[in-house]
């Protein structure tokens, strides 16, 4: 859905002869790059393509031969990169069930070296049934060193016919000898219209408050909009609202959230708490009037620090939850009438 800019130069670049042998797939996570990177990959392996359609766009064929072997994970022309299961029985299960079926742990922390070079099996023969040979690395950001460098390798000699394309959520961490073989491609955020459009379509059973505030919540990024969709999105906001506006001076709200926040079974719930709270703040601040404009901006940083430092320093839920809302009740405190 979207970025049809970058459908555009992907194509018009492989009607002019000009198609770069390695691409880089910039912008936030959930955007939608692995998807696209899907499509060109399909694009370029279907092998009777001589060139797009005249609209240069990424058009392929779904029941096309190189669809079908993409889908299976048998396409001979094909790899893909991507982190594994930590142990045997997460590898079986993203084998059963594809790797989109592993939790964030459940996966190895980095893609190895020995990934990168398994590549050489392929780069070692033509393309069987293609005109090009495709590689996503899906993201190049968990590269553990030695695989950087091994790549590195690949992109400087590149093979003939290969094309790379490597998505990334932060390229400006990429090594720099990386960056500068590759082209960049940036994916910018969906706008609401496209953003409603994707939820209706892969969570056709939401009502509308809550695909709104999964809107609110995704920032253009539909990736991670899904993830919270049995999140209870509308709630939650609904709660932060009152204490917004209310203060809660009785602490009734922050700690009927503390607690059923910190439970193990709403892992999904706290995480989409502190993703949607630093955006209501930031709407709360601009649309109103107060005392301190400057203190409430320093609390809104404040806000954004925590909810971003919480899950990667494991700080306790409920405290961190207690927390937040506290800080988001003393701006309704200074919050002056309009």
């Amino acid at each position: 859905m979207g970025h049809d800019q970058a459908k555009r130069v992907f194509a018009s670049a492989f009607e002019k002869g000009t198609l770069h042998h390695a691409w880089i797939l910039a912008g936030p996570k959930g955007l939608g790059k692995a998807g696209f990177a899907r499509q060109a990959a399909q694009f370029l392996l279907e092998s009777d393509r001589h060139s797009p359609a005249p609209s240069n766009r990424l058009e392929i064929d779904a029941e096309s031969q190189a669809a079908r072997l993409l889908a299976a994970g048998s396409h001979p022309d094909f790899r893909l990169l991507q982190r594994g299961g930590k142990s045997d029985k997460e590898d079986k299960k993203a084998r059963e069930s594809g790797i989109e079926s592993l939790e964030a742990h459940e996966l190895k922390r980095n893609i190895s070296i020995d990934q990168v070079r398994s590549l050489q099996s392929l780069f070692n023969t033509q393309a069987s049934i293609a005109s090009h040979r495709v590689v996503i690395i899906d993201a190049i950001d968990d590269l553990e060193r030695g695989g950087a460098n091994a790549l590195l390798k690949n992109l400087e000699e590149p093979p003939l016919k290969t094309v790379f394309l490597l998505v990334s959520h932060t390229p400006e961490r990429l090594l720099p000898t990386i960056r500068s073989r590759c082209q960049i491609l940036r994916f910018e955020p969906l706008d609401d219209a496209q953003m409603r459009e994707v939820l209706q379509q892969l969570a056709p059973d939401l009502d509308n408050p809550e695909t709104e505030a999964l809107i609110r919540a995704g920032k253009g990024a539909p990736g991670r909009a899904l993830q919270y969709v049995d999140a209870g999105l509308a709630e939650l906001e609904q709660l932060a609202m009152q204490i917004l506006e209310s203060g809660d001076p009785d602490n009734r709200i922050r700690n009927d959230l503390a607690r059923k926040l910190s439970l193990k079974a709403a892992t999904a719930r706290y995480h989409a708490f502190l993703d949607l709270v630093p955006g209501l703040v930031a709407d709360h601040v601009r649309s109103n009037r107060d005392s301190d404009r400057i203190r409430a901006i320093e609390t809104w940083q404040e806000i954004c620090d925590l909810a971003g430092m919480a899950v990667p320093k494991a700080l306790d839920s409920q405290a961190v939850i207690f927390r937040l809302a506290s800080m988001m009740g003393s701006l309704a405190l200074r919050r002056e009438p309009a």
